[in-house]
């Protein structure tokens, strides 16, 4: 997976006509990957989660819930106080998702292959 840009997603039917060029690319990128790693050895493990978050309107009155197409402006301010608190806590990294109503949030830094960032995960997810 590759990290997600801000912009306009296409619709459906636009996406139809770069399908091949999609399949392509993908497998000549996970060749290409695995060229230039199969012969790493003793290489760290770094991980980490993602928790996805979607954005909504609530209308009280009429009882509805509607997408919220706020994500760049929802995600902005998240990485701001993000900035701002980063002496109290870990943090993450907030990031776009799949559809302008999405964001995701990553840890602010990789866990470790060591168990004691097992203690940090729920922390961090909180």
């Amino acid at each position: 997976m590759g990290l997600l840009k801000v912009g306009k997603p296409k619709s459906f039917a636009e996406s139809k006509t770069d399908l091949t060029y999609v399949r392509l690319a993908g497998v000549r990128q996970f060749i290409s990957t695995y060229n230039r790693v199969k012969t790493l050895t003793n290489d760290e493990l770094l991980w980490g989660e993602e928790v996805e978050y979607g954005i909504f309107s609530i209308d009280k009155q009429s009882k509805k819930i509607k997408l919220s197409l706020r994500a760049k402006e929802v995600m902005d301010k998240l990485n701001e106080n993000e900035r701002s608190h980063s002496h109290r806590s870990e943090g993450c990294n907030w990031v776009p998702e799949y559809g302008a109503w999405m964001i995701e949030a990553t840890p602010g830094r990789p866990y470790t292959g060591f168990t004691n960032d097992l203690l940090r995960v729920e922390p961090n997810m909180r």
